[in-house]
């Protein structure tokens, strides 16, 4: 019989050993492919919705007044560039970087031949990443496709669903050996429900809300995707993880005391995070949302199998993006964007007012509404437009500074009280092409000098290495 002594030894070393398999917590900055990497016509890569978008359409023309594209963006594809990047970020001292992948580098025709020479660079960007102990967040789908499947409609297409499903079956294959954490989506919402209807203003011929409502079906085969692509990760048996990035933006109301305001916020806080939610979690659609989906685009009617799917296949971690809460007004409709120009704050920020207790807010309510999942904030940062102004060789942003201060505690606080939270990645390590947005808006940790390419951390990049220095046993 053995001693308690012996006992004692034996559960304290099973302790030790589960205690060193346990994952440390996260800390990152985050970029995605087209915003960052360049070289849009190398290695046999194919034209991308966003190479279409900007360099045929110029898109950008119609936000900013000046046509830009992301075809040399901060060159991040060149290896002796993006060498120089992990460098900065060993010094930043994070140990996770999300990045996303280039659909129309691996399969440039949507479908078809896969390109080796992109898999190939992927694996080196891994092994070089992984060497410098840094890990890869995979991001398999953010925003962008290739332009010959947008020219068959792309999500609008009910084949998109079997052609991304291919395309993510190639990724995961390959590298799911050496991935721990894969990401199937970034921000549904902001794709069908923010983008698209920027972009489609110009041309739209439906009224406002039936138009916004006719999206639903897109993010409706985004999430079945979704689903498939977990079922087939987790069917492979794999030992990392899958999961979905949504956008969290908490509603509130613009003035408190006004019912008005409340009412709008309430049914604005459902069509921003409780339409995504609700499915991923709950295997349904929230009941209001519905009721609107009814009214202005009938022909929407998800089958309660598919519903059932969506419920039975939930990711193993929800990442999210938040920024700013939604601040709403009475007179605003929940069915459009108008909650996007509602900012009291004195000195605006690029992102929508400075709230972080909101992040807090909704982290708490991930755990008590939802079953408390596998959390990592995926994207959180800003920018002011005086800040980010080289002076004498440095560049001091104190408000950016504050913000992801501020931000970090308020999650720490939520980490503290049991909200299942694994990691927190800063948008951006750099600043790049900004989406419609272009460059004229920064909201990097790293200073990037389009013209040159030279790199210079800002006063944020030591606060939030800092921070990390602190905080790395958490």
């Amino acid at each position: 019989m053995m001693n308690k002594k012996l006992i004692l030894l034996l559960c304290l070393a099973v302790h030790f050993v589960n205690a060193q398999k346990k994952q440390p917590f996260l800390w990152g900055v985050a970029t995605a492919a087209y915003q960052v990497d360049g070289n849009y016509q190398v290695d046999g890569k194919g034209e991308s919705k966003w190479d279409f978008l900007t360099n045929k359409v110029g898109i950008t023309q119609f936000t900013i007044g000046e046509k830009q594209t992301g075809n040399v963006a901060i060159n991040m594809y060149d290896r002796t560039q993006y060498l120089k990047d992990i460098q900065l970020m060993k010094e930043l001292g994070v140990n996770a970087y999300r990045m996303s992948l280039d659909w129309s580098r691996i399969i440039p025709d949507g479908v078809g031949a896969v390109n080796e020479k992109a898999l190939a660079h992927y694996d080196q960007l891994f092994d070089d990443l992984l060497a410098a102990g840094i890990e890869p967040l995979v991001t398999i789908y953010h925003f962008d496709y290739p332009a010959v499947l947008l020219q068959k409609g792309g999500w609008g297409n009910p084949e998109m669903e079997n052609w991304y499903y291919n395309y993510a079956s190639v990724v995961i294959n390959r590298f799911g050996k050496k991935i721990k954490n894969f990401i199937t989506f970034n921000e549904p919402y902001i794709e069908f429900f923010l983008v698209e209807n920027m972009l489609n203003a110009q041309n739209n011929k439906l009224p406002e809300k039936e138009y916004y409502m006719s999206q639903m079906q897109k993010a409706h085969r985004q999430l079945i995707a979704n689903a498939r692509v977990i079922k087939l990760y987790h069917d492979l048996k794999l030992k990392g993880q899958i999961g979905i990035v949504l956008n969290v933006n908490p509603a509130a109301p613009w003035d408190e005391k006004k019912v008005a305001d409340q009412k709008a916020a309430d049914f604005q806080d459902v069509l921003i995070n409780g339409l995504f939610l609700d499915p991923l979690y709950k295997g349904k659609y929230p009941k209001v949302a519905l009721d609107s989906l009814a009214k202005y685009n009938p022909s929407f009617k998800p089958s309660t199998e598919e519903m059932a799917f969506i419920g039975a296949n939930k990711p193993d971690f929800l990442g999210i993006n938040f920024y700013a809460p939604a601040i709403v007004k009475g007179e605003d409709s929940a069915m459009s964007l108008k909650w996007l120009d509602n900012n009291p704050d004195e000195v605006k920020s690029n992102v929508g007012p400075v709230r972080p207790e909101y992040l807090y807010k909704m982290l708490m309510r991930l755990k008590n509404d939802y079953g408390n999942p596998q959390v990592i904030i995926t994207e959180n940062g800003t920018g002011f437009v005086s800040e980010d102004v080289k002076v004498n060789g440095k560049i001091n942003d104190p408000l950016r500074t504050d913000y992801i201060k501020r931000h970090v505690e308020w999650a720490l606080k939520a980490k503290k009280e049991g909200v299942n939270l694994f990691g927190y990645t800063v948008w951006s390590g750099w600043d790049n092409f900004e989406w419609v947005s272009g460059y004229t808006k920064r909201l990097g940790l790293i200073y990037v000098d389009f013209a040159t390419q030279e790199r210079t951390p800002k006063q944020s990049f030591y606060e939030y290495q800092k921070i990390i220095k602190e905080n790395r046993s958490f």
